[in-house]
């Protein structure tokens, strides 16, 4: 309330019994009903404001609420398992973020929702207590064993300093500062103008600091815009710009800080260079390097909070594969070392059509083994050829992984499959069909699996779009760590049964018209699609050492999050992209310059790319000065839409274990707004030594529908004591045949698909 700000004096006993009353007399009445009660644990939601003298000022009913939580559960906590947490400013929710002096000054950081729960998680999990203040603290000017101090007043008191009057410079500065402000206004105001014009609504309408596509603003829109902005400034400003700054009061920051003296001319006014870089000011006070962000001990207790850094790292030990031109995992590496795409045109016979339209495409996805898998030859003919790939790739997996179906029956395995279906089979089909549910349910992509091998684990499907398969994992992780598996499979999928995706794709204007996919590139021209099936088998480290697996590498982190509202479904938000990438480093527990290769999302658009490259640039090399290597699967083998995530997954395992950075086959003409060499980002064009002593990635995974995935992963140092007991073995040779109308054709497990249609067999909408 407002009372809460008033000087101690001018509160009313009134006024400081209400602050006081929730968390005094609610706690004494909550305990009294609870103490007797078996409980897990009892939480207590203090504030550091009862710790910190310089955090109180004006708060100090609300301060003492507090400090009676932490007294009180310093007082109980022999009797119920009570914590108290003395919880800083939250950045995201709650009353608000805090960006006074004195918070700035404590070395406090805000904290972000993640960062908060996931404190929260540690809290409960190793019962730190009584009494805890998790913190992100800027390091240059952490001083805990301060804070509970009060500050010395300034020499000559404050009233005498108040009585002084200031000296010229200080006058000129404040002048500057005024004509500073008013240029501020002046160009604010005339981008509301623009705005607003072009949406067609009244000034009094459009608030300075709301979003643009809260006002229904698209990329077409920010276009037209940006070319008047363009024009008046006699600028040609990175057309990424609106999407970064997406507000009025940013973009006016921003242009100020780049463009003053235009800017000054324009409207009459001047601004010195001292007070030009206002953005520098503003994000100086606002942001801290990822590297000074660290998690800290609290004031009173001792314990400790610390990254996730020593969270059990998760062991990758099996791998399978088959991507366009690639139908092995020894083949894929080929594709990959070698520097080859396999993008082409479509060939005639895959939908009984000639098309205009590129792609990589895989071979033989109409021949299967139905006895071998105990499907009916009649479920088969209706079954979704995505599920029949999965079950294949599976099989190939766990022979990889040096296991037989035999030794993983009956044990606590999950199934994560990342993927879409909207099969629809014929009615024919469908009363032919023994068990015509599994031919048409999107759950049996994963279910499927789970019944054949007969493992006891979750069963799921996840479709996020191309991070599906990384959001899988990140379920995988997290049930693995927690103990509810023992291992993961975890897979993506996708095929193009039709010319709807590509139709689709053309519609929105972003299909490339060339067989070349261009990623960080000024050539870039839209997307080339591409399919395939990807799978690996995940054990925590510990898991896997016990059980003498060969380990490919660790996952050292994973981190999910959404765009939330954009101006369409298909454009990014840079903060929520840096987001997740600090998130996953945080968690991780490595700074940014350990990490020295990044598997790139890569949109094959100028926009969405230059804001990848930037995010990029921001969480890993800003201030830094190793280079960054970059990279995409997409040049190689188009866009496999669900399979996207995976396929970058194994790119990165496969290179990690090889000790190798492979070809990027595109960026070869430098994007007209983004300083690659300045940005110190890096594109390999050979088979080149990764000579890093623990080379370690990260990838990055962002889809439509904004769900953003970025995963960090580590070569694995072998380990003489770790006794491999694991390895690959041959699988079974499978007797595939086609399955189209008519009398069923024998092949070999290496046939590839003849002329005829796959229509006839599959009718599949993507």
């Amino acid at each position: 309330t407002d009372m809460d700000t008033l000087a101690f004096i001018r509160k009313t006993s009134d006024d400081i019994q209400r602050v006081m009353e929730p968390k005094v007399s609610g706690l004494t009445t909550l305990y009294r009903h609870v103490c007797n009660e078996p409980l897990q644990f009892f939480i207590l939601f203090s504030s550091v404001s009862a710790i910190i003298p310089e955090l109180s000022a004006g708060q100090a009913d609300y301060a003492m609420a507090n400090s009676y939580m932490d007294y009180f559960a310093e007082a109980h906590q022999k009797h119920v398992p009570i914590i108290s947490v003395q919880w800083p400013n939250w950045k995201e929710t709650g009353m608000g973020e805090v960006t006074n002096q004195a918070y700035r000054e404590s070395g406090l950081l805000s904290i972000t929702n993640s960062e908060g729960l996931r404190f929260l998680d540690q809290i409960l999990s190793k019962m730190f207590g009584p009494v805890v203040l998790p913190a992100m603290a800027n390091q240059t000017n952490w001083e805990p064993e301060l804070l509970m101090k009060r500050r010395k007043p300034h020499e000559g008191g404050l009233q005498e300093a108040a009585l002084q009057s200031p000296p010229a410079r200080d006058i000129e500065e404040a002048d500057e500062v005024s004509k500073c402000d008013g240029l501020l206004s002046e160009t604010q105001s005339w981008l509301v103008d623009l705005f607003t014009e072009e949406l067609r609504i009244d000034r009094e309408d459009f608030e300075i600091d709301g979003v643009f596509q809260d006002y229904g603003v698209d990329s077409i829109i920010l276009a037209q815009v940006l070319q008047r902005i363009n024009r008046k400034l006699e600028a040609a400003l990175d057309p990424s710009i609106l999407y970064e700054y997406p507000t009025i009061q940013r973009f006016a920051d921003w242009l100020i800080g780049s463009y003053s003296e235009r800017l000054s001319a324009l409207f009459g006014g001047r601004i010195s260079d001292a007070s030009a870089p206002l953005e520098n000011k503003i994000e100086a006070e606002a942001a801290v390097p990822a590297e000074d962000r660290a998690l800290t001990p609290q004031i009173q207790a001792t314990a400790i909070l610390s990254p996730d850094s020593h969270a059990e790292g998760i062991a990758v030990v099996g791998l399978s594969c088959r991507f366009p031109g690639a139908d092995t995992l020894e083949s894929y590496w080929s594709l990959l070392s070698e520097g080859r795409s396999s993008i082409g045109p479509i060939p005639a016979e895959r939908w009984g059509c000639k098309t205009p339209y590129y792609a990589g495409v895989i071979d033989g996805v109409s021949y299967f083994d139905p006895d071998f898998f105990l499907l009916h030859e009649e479920d088969v003919r209706a079954m979704d050829p995505q599920a029949l790939l999965v079950l294949e790739e599976c099989l190939k997996l766990l022979y990889h992984a040096g296991y037989t179906p035999e030794e993983i029956k009956g044990k606590p395995v999950g199934v994560y499959i990342g993927g879409r279906s909207q099969h629809k089979p014929d009615e024919a089909s469908l009363d032919h069909a023994k068990n015509p549910i599994v031919t048409v349910g999107q759950n049996y992509l994963a279910a499927n699996l789970s019944q054949f091998f007969d493992v006891r684990g979750p069963s799921v499907v996840v479709d996020t779009a191309c991070s599906s398969a990384l959001v899988g994992m990140n379920m995988a992780i997290q049930a693995l760590r927690g103990g509810d598996i023992q291992s993961a499979i975890v897979g993506g999928v996708s095929l193009l049964s039709s010319d709807a995706s590509h139709r689709l794709f053309d519609r929105r204007g972003i299909l490339s018209k060339h067989s070349s996919f261009h990623v960080f590139d000024e050539r870039a021209d839209g997307v080339v699609l591409g399919e395939g099936v990807g799978m690996v088998m995940l054990k925590t480290v510990k898991q896997a050492l016990e059980d003498g697996d060969t380990i490919y590498a660790v996952v050292k982190a994973a981190s999910v999050n959404n765009d939330g509202r954009t101006a369409g479904p298909a454009t990014p938000n840079l903060e929520a992209q840096k987001e997740v990438m600090k998130d996953a480093l945080f968690k991780s527990g490595k700074k940014p310059e350990d990490i020295s290769y990044l598997e790139a999302n890569g949109s094959g658009s100028i926009v969405t790319d230059l804001l990848e490259l930037k995010a990029i640039q921001s969480v890993y090399r800003s201030g830094h000065s190793s280079p960054l290597s970059l990279g995409s699967i997409k040049p190689n083998i188009g866009h496999p839409l669900c399979a996207e995530g995976i396929a970058s997954f194994i790119k990165v395992v496969l290179m990690l274990k090889e000790r190798r950075f492979v070809p990027f086959l595109s960026g070869e003409k430098e994007m007209a707004h983004f300083d690659q060499q300045k940005a110190n980002i890096t594109f390999s064009r050979a088979l080149e030594k990764w000579t890093d002593s623990q080379p370690t990635a990260a990838i990055n995974c962002f889809a439509d529908g904004g769900t953003n995935a970025h995963v960090i992963v580590e070569a694995w140092e072998k380990d003489e004591k770790h006794a491999i007991k694991r390895s690959p073995i041959s699988p079974p040779q499978l007797k595939k045949r086609m399955l189209s109308p008519g009398e069923p054709k024998l092949e070999a497990e290496t046939s590839k698909m003849t002329a005829a249609n796959i229509w006839d067999t599959y009718e599949v909408e993507v």
